[in-house]
């Protein structure tokens, strides 16, 4: 099919910047010992065109010496050439210049002069880098200590933040304090030139574009604070009560989502390396094992009313088995989650004041819960001093609840800390005309370029082979369990493959089809020339997802109401949209996204808010007109669409099914997949691979970068002290001209999917802290790409309140097919 070249662009614009000043690592800065590495540098220049007929006339003067001075001539030829002092004596030096030519005789004069001078300097540098490297280390430890960024660091990591308060960095050993000052300087860029979504470190607003202006103002914003605790944590704690009668019985559960008689959809808990938690829906192909544990329950049962069901055939059942059930994921239980509230404290509030809880885990349990939510509530108006005491507090009572709640199957949670999303209440001026003129133009090059998932075609494939010869349509649920469990090329993953620069299959937008959409994640820079451009960093899925976590923090007319009228176009003209509520989207970082719309339980996930629409009422057809399938109800065409956090390509089961038949556009633009997917595995490079800008008219798509094995820049760089290797850092990458500021990502030549590997750390050629900390961190085996930092922190930042902020923007694009 193709689309318009002209996209659709939604009038508001999600903005996440940084917490704190830009300017920040500035001042981390070691000014005087690269303008004495300068120094050094020319000296070393003098020397080298010095070198060079110097060395050529004491070799031809060796053979004329007499045998005692010929050994002089020669360890002097060896110190010329290789720049370092004479080992000779002055006698021995003056006897071997009065036998050279005058003009000869000058140039070792002038060699010995500057080699002097390039002794000097190199000292000079020494003890001038000595000084301001000390001087950075402590100013590094004062930006820490500062009120902002104590309240940030007071959240996430309260043992680093107690450390800073001590004020005895200097008295910890050597290691111990190069890993203080490694961790407060990657927390110190992740405040001011990384847009992280990790708590004060990056808040969030809305702005506009298109020249709808809500009256937006940089300056004298308020901003409000919701702090949280891990999803895993809270939801273990939820299964931990339904293990105990006495407050089981008074939850809410759900039974999993039967898709046949022989098949049925369940929730599995999974633990990656990393602070992360994820669930996933598991096919379960023989329900006759589960025959007699499975059994039908209508949704929101009450523990009571499980109970009794179970007794029906079993007089002795005991609570233990509606306990097993919910272990297992064959009953799901209800979140205990305020209604219409957002903050995670109201949920372990509500969690902490259910009935029965305090008699089942004991009054200990309980009022560790009564104190996390006080203390979450109180953080909200503490002083930031104070906020480091609260956070470590919170974060000890959770993590001894963490500890007498974990099991085999629900791991405790790996560096448990209390997160925070920071929101500006009020918008942000409106975008310039000229980012929509560029969004435009780079709409034209994306519609040029859009394709159909290799999965969609795969199951267009799979209906006309084994089930149009035989029906017009199945209950959606027959067609998932047929589906699932027929082997062929449709149960390819969309991360699994590839995919190819062609468009796929003709087909049209189908009634049960979203838009073609992307959102497009940038930032705003100016070039050497004064040229202004879009610097891309992301594309994802254009639903609204990315924007919809944030949903329930701003004013509904700032982005709620604007997301619902972005659905409202991307969906067909009668047909109506249905939410995919999958598990891992839940998350008290940020708010849910279910509830945009109506949802449709598909059995594994959390429990949707509001009547979901039950799966079996739902069937599916093929579309002739559009050549498209099409799931529809009783009332006409539904959307299934999914608008989560989890990049959509990574969903497992019947999500990713329904969520591919409703979005199954993808962008053969070779920048669409980014660093993230190269990341997953890559070639070791043979020595230094520079890769230029790529751009579509005002549009960075890819930054420059420069490619390289970290055992060869070890080798190149690493000196005996810190000085030298600086120094050897800043001449290599003058030799390759790497640029003086970068984001370096690490990765190998074996697959990583882990997110940890893949965080940039942010390099300075004149922040000698960067460059310690980068080498201290790198493994011999790792792959560098080192990309320039675009647009350059400081200089390219908006002021917002005051302080020059990192700001990334995330608009969303559409087409009309044609």
């Amino acid at each position: 099919m193709r689309f318009r070249e002209s996209a659709t662009i939604a009038p508001f614009v999600l903005v996440r910047f940084s917490g704190y000043a830009a300017t920040g690592p500035r001042r981390l800065r070691a000014g005087r010992a690269v303008a004495g590495l300068d120094e050094v540098r020319e000296c070393g220049l003098r020397l080298a065109a010095l070198k060079d007929p110097l060395s050529e006339a004491l070799y031809e003067l060796v053979p004329t010496l007499p045998a005692e001075e010929r050994r002089a001539a020669v360890v002097l030829r060896r110190d010329v050439h290789n720049g370092r002092v004479p080992r000779i004596s002055e006698d021995a030096r003056d006897r071997l210049a009065a036998r050279l030519a005058p003009d000869v005789r000058l140039t070792l004069a002038r060699w010995l002069a500057a080699l002097e001078r390039s002794e000097t300097a190199m000292t000079a540098y020494t003890e001038t880098f000595e000084a301001e490297l000390a001087e950075a280390e402590a100013e590094l430890i004062e930006q820490a200590g500062t009120d902002e960024l104590i309240k940030a660091l007071s959240l996430a990591a309260p043992e680093i933040t107690a450390a800073v308060l001590r004020a005895d960095a200097d008295r910890i050993h050597a290691k111990a304090r190069r890993k203080l000052l490694r961790t407060l300087l990657n927390y110190l860029v992740r405040a001011t030139v990384k847009t992280s979504p990790l708590g004060w470190f990056s808040p969030v607003a809305v702005c506009s574009i298109g020249g709808v202006d809500p009256g937006g103002s940089a300056e004298g914003g308020t901003y409000q604070s919701i702090a949280s605790l891990p999803q895993a944590l809270y939801l273990r704690l939820l299964q931990r009560f339904s293990a105990h009668e006495s407050a089981g019985r008074h939850l809410r559960f759900h039974p999993v989502r039967k898709l046949n008689g022989t098949h049925m959809v369940r929730a599995s808990y999974l633990h990656t390396r990393t602070n992360s938690f994820f669930w996933r829906e598991d096919l379960v192909t023989d329900l006759s094992v589960h025959r007699e544990q499975a059994r039908t329950v209508p949704h929101g049962m009450s523990g009571d009313q499980v109970l009794a069901t179970l007794r029906r055939d079993d007089p002795e059942a005991s609570w233990t088995r509606v306990a097993r059930l919910t272990d297992t994921g064959l009953l799901r239980l209800e979140s205990a989650w305020p209604e219409g509230e957002y903050d995670a404290h109201d949920a372990v509030t509500a969690l902490a004041e259910s009935p029965g809880v305090t008699e089942a885990m004991g009054t200990e349990v309980a009022g560790a819960l009564r104190d996390l939510g006080e203390g979450m509530r109180r953080m909200f108006d503490a002083a930031p001093r104070d906020r480091a005491a609260l956070a470590s507090r919170i974060t000890r009572l959770a993590a001894g609840l963490d500890e007498v709640t974990a099991t085999a199957t629900a791991p405790r949670v790996p560096d448990l800390a209390v997160r925070e999303d920071v929101v500006r209440n009020e918008p942000l001026p409106a975008l310039p005309a000229w980012v929509e003129d560029a969004l435009s133009g780079y709409g034209r090059h994306l519609s040029s370029r859009m394709g159909v998932l290799p999965q969609y075609a795969s199951t267009l494939d799979f209906w006309r082979r084994h089930v149009a010869p035989a029906h017009d349509s199945l209950p959606l649920p027959a067609f998932l369990a047929r589906y699932m469990t027929t082997p062929g090329p449709h149960l390819r993953h969309n991360a699994d493959v590839r995919l190819p620069g062609t468009r796929g299959p003709g087909i049209g937008v189908g009634p049960s089809m979203l838009r073609p959409a992307f959102a497009i994640l940038f930032q705003l820079a100016t070039l050497e020339d004064r040229e202004q451009v879009i610097v891309l960093n992301q594309i994802m899925d254009g639903s609204g997802g990315v924007t919809a976590r944030f949903r329930g923090l701003l004013a509904p007319g700032l982005l709620e109401d604007p997301l619902e009228a972005w659905l409202g176009h991307l969906v067909p003209e009668g047909s109506r949209p249905l939410e995919l509520p999958v598990s891992s989207d839940w998350n008290p970082v940020q708010a849910r996204c279910a509830g945009r719309t109506r949802a449709l339980d598909i059995g594994g996930g959390l429990v949707p808010t509001g009547e979901p629409v039950p799966l079996d009422r739902l069937r599916i057809r093929l579309d002739e007109p559009s050549g498209t399938l099409v799931v529809e109800d009783e009332h006409g065409p539904v959307v299934p669409y999914y608008s989560g956090l989890v990049p959509r390509r990574m969903l497992n089961g019947p999500a990713n099914v329904l969520a591919t038949l409703t979005s199954p556009w993808y962008c053969t633009a070779p920048e669409v997949w980014g660093t993230a997917s190269l990341l997953l595995r890559l070639e070791r490079p043979d020595g230094v691979v520079h890769t230029p800008r790529e751009r579509v008219g005002a549009v960075i798509t890819r930054r420059a970068r420069w490619t390289v094995s970290a055992a060869e820049l070890l080798a190149r760089v690493k000196a005996p002290t810190p000085a030298l290797t600086f120094a050897a850092y800043r001449d290599w990458a003058r030799a390759h001209g790497i640029a003086d500021e970068l984001f370096v990502r690490r990765g190998t030549t074996e697959p990583d999917l882990f997110a940890k590997s893949r965080k940039p750390l942010w390099l300075s050629g004149d922040v000698p802290l960067s460059v310690q900390a980068l080498l201290d961190s790198l493994s011999a085996k790792e792959i560098l790409i080192m990309e320039e930092a675009l647009p350059r922190p400081g200089t390219d930042s908006p002021v917002i309140d005051g302080h020059p902020r990192t700001a990334e923007y995330v608009a969303h694009l559409s087409w009309d097919g044609c």
